[in-house]
């Protein structure tokens, strides 16, 4: 037990000397904050947009969903998306058919990396709230990642019309998706 307690102080005083040496570098004499360099969101990097998908058959969806990017380089755009989503499964058991339906919502973060001027690659995590699929007077959250590609196509300098193709690795009973996943989307530039 005294070795459990010898760790900690060991741990605890190891982290305040690291903290405090972290500090005194930040704080060095003779420098002044002016010469930092500060973050200035460039609204010539700045996209905002949106997708929308539709699917129809046994499971009809269909999305939408808002989003805003920033070019952090020429190649890497990162963003956040807001997703709302109409959801209805028809299934049949032993020649009776049933009809589950909800609303959906929430969000997440995407990364796209363009290898060329109009192809890309696309990672994403997305939390959505919805009906549970067992208990319908129950929701739960969602969460799906999502990897694959896209192709876009410019319609002005800074601006352009996408799709994208994915695949959801993180499948769940709950999902609203079936894999792939098939994503068209505009992005204008500021």
């Amino acid at each position: 037990m005294k070795r459990k307690h010898l760790f900690k102080a060991l741990l605890l005083s190891t982290t305040i000397a690291f903290t405090f040496t972290l500090r005194g570098q930040a704080l060095n004499p003779g420098e002044t904050r002016s010469k930092e360099k500060k973050f200035k969101l460039d609204p010539d990097r700045m996209v905002v947009g949106g997708g929308f998908g539709a699917t129809f058959g046994n499971i009809t969806l269909v999305e939408v969903a808002p989003n805003f990017g920033y070019f952090i380089s020429d190649q890497f755009l990162a963003g956040f998306s807001a997703r709302y989503i109409y959801y209805r499964q028809r299934s049949s058991v032993f020649g009776q058919t049933f009809t589950f339906e909800t609303n959906i919502y929430g969000g997440g973060v995407f990364a796209q990396y363009f290898f060329f001027e109009e192809f890309f690659g696309h990672t994403e995590l997305e939390i959505l709230n919805l009906d549970d699929i067992a208990n319908e007077n129950n929701r739960v959250n969602v969460t799906s990642i999502f990897i694959g590609g896209g192709y876009r196509s410019f319609f002005t300098s800074n601006s352009f019309a996408s799709i994208m193709l994915l695949y959801n690795i993180n499948d769940d009973i709950n999902s609203p998706y079936t894999n792939p996943v098939i994503r068209f989307g505009f992005s204008f530039g500021l």
